[in-house]
């Protein structure tokens, strides 16, 4: 397993780091452009030499002798590290070597070493060879004067790096020390919130990446803590539930058992009422697990809903008439891509709360819109009746139930069901409460 690096740490390091390459490669900048200055000033400073060293000789009186070339040359405009001029036979006239300047046919010349070196000619406008000349320019770098400024600008610039390398690196350090102090801050809230702690206190921070991340914890802490009120409320709810059907189970069958109630039709009838309610709460359960589960597939296939409602709603005729209601649908027909099976779900329980919910001898009002090629855009049911404002955020909660539902029978997780389907088909609900109720699936 790789050890992790601290913030703190890699920062640091990415400084030195960046430090270290940009002195590389300044350095390789730098040798690569000052040989290219130097050879470009050589090749100058050489043709300027060449020039003066020609001119100097067409200049003078003709034939240019011995004497006359010391006097050409005593003083040349840069120092070469040699010079010799010869007349168009060979003849010595003139040379140079360092800081020996005279004229004459020294031995060495005599005895090899004009063959030597690489010579050049001086002709006449006619093209006539008149004299020879050999000469070298030292570079910029064996000049001694500027040797040594070489050398000291390049101790200047290794220290000038160093320098730059410990203050930057100081800096660096002194820079991110608080950032150090604030991401441990930080991470230390973290550790006790996933602890159980609910009440840390997560400060803000003038850095712009440490505040999102303080904001974000601060939320994710209020999630939780309404997360776990939700959950506790939940298992308080579903404990109720599913005791009131088990005790009723269990209070009736003892009383048969001991012979306190006699075992009848009318006993055999509330036995399987309970049962069906506690299977019911199970089911829903289990639905809603899998309707949340991230493995879900939703298998879509086309529905005409005009057909559709007019079978769904007659499986509600008996309760609606119970309650003096009344189910209106559209006429006109539309389209929809949706999981039948789930969306018939959803249905339910919406139409199911609608007749349980809204008020007696009232209309129930189903809608749709759909846009020019008769797909369905938007569903809704309306009822008359209103919700409680205070517990319009918490509709869709899980075993979360209102005033009036808690009043009856209901496991609270048919809303919950509803939106976890709508959410599967990647769909959109609202609800709106005024004067009536209006739950509204958004397709698109």
């Amino acid at each position: 397993m790789r050890k992790p690096f601290s913030l703190a740490a890699l920062n640091l390091a990415l400084v030195i780091l960046s430090l270290l390459i940009f002195a590389l490669v300044l350095s390789f900048f730098l040798s690569f452009g000052l040989d290219a200055a130097q050879a470009s000033w050589h090749a100058k400073e050489e043709a300027s030499l060449n020039a003066y060293i020609v001119a100097q000789l067409l200049d003078a009186q003709q034939p240019v002798t011995a004497d006359t070339a010391s006097t050409l040359f005593g003083s040349l405009p840069y120092a070469p590290t040699y010079l010799y001029v010869t007349d168009s036979l060979g003849q010595l006239l003139y040379s140079y070597r360092k800081a020996e300047r005279g004229a004459g046919r020294g031995r060495g010349l005599q005895f090899g070493l004009v063959e030597n070196l690489t010579w050049l000619e001086v002709k006449s406008g006619s093209g006539e060879l008149l004299y020879r000349y050999a000469v070298n320019l030292p570079t910029f770098s064996e000049m001694e004067g500027n040797a040594s400024l070489l050398a000291a600008a390049k101790r200047i610039l290794i220290r000038a790096l160093l320098i730059a390398l410990i203050v930057s690196t100081l800096l660096a350090f002194l820079f991110l020390k608080p950032l150090k102090k604030q991401s441990r801050n930080l991470a230390q809230a973290l550790d006790r919130m996933a602890g159980g702690e609910r009440n840390v206190a997560v400060e803000s921070k003038h850095v712009v990446e440490f505040d999102v991340i303080a904001n974000a914890a601060r939320t994710l802490q209020e999630t939780l803590k309404g997360e776990e009120k939700l959950r506790r409320q939940w298992a308080e709810d579903i404990a109720h539930d599913l005791r009131t059907p088990v005790s009723v189970l269990k209070g009736q069958l003892e009383a048969v058992g001991d012979k306190v109630l006699p075992f009848n039709e009318e006993r055999l009838v509330l036995l399987q009422q309970e049962t069906v309610r506690l299977q019911s709460l199970i089911d829903s359960l289990a639905l809603l697990t899998k309707l949340e589960s991230p493995d879900l597939v939703v298998h879509t296939s086309e529905i005409h809903l005009k057909p559709f409602l007019h079978t769904f709603v007659q499986r509600f005729e008996a309760e609606a008439v119970k309650r003096d209601m009344h189910i209106q649908l559209p006429s006109d027909d539309a389209l929809l891509d949706a999981d039948q099976q789930l969306f018939t779900r959803a249905m339910e329980n919406l139409m199911s709360n609608a007749i349980k919910y809204g008020l007696e001898h009232s209309i129930v009002q189903v809608r749709f819109t759909s846009n020019a090629e008769k797909r369905a855009e938007s569903l809704s049911i309306e009822n008359e009746g209103t919700i409680e404002e205070s517990y319009l955020p918490r509709l869709f909660d899980r075993l979360s139930r209102g005033e009036a539902g808690r009043s009856s029978q209901g496991s609270g997780l048919g809303l919950s069901i509803v939106k976890a389907i709508v959410q599967a088909h990647r769909w959109t609900i609202e609800v709106e409460s005024n004067t009536t109720t209006t739950f509204t699936l958004r397709f698109t």
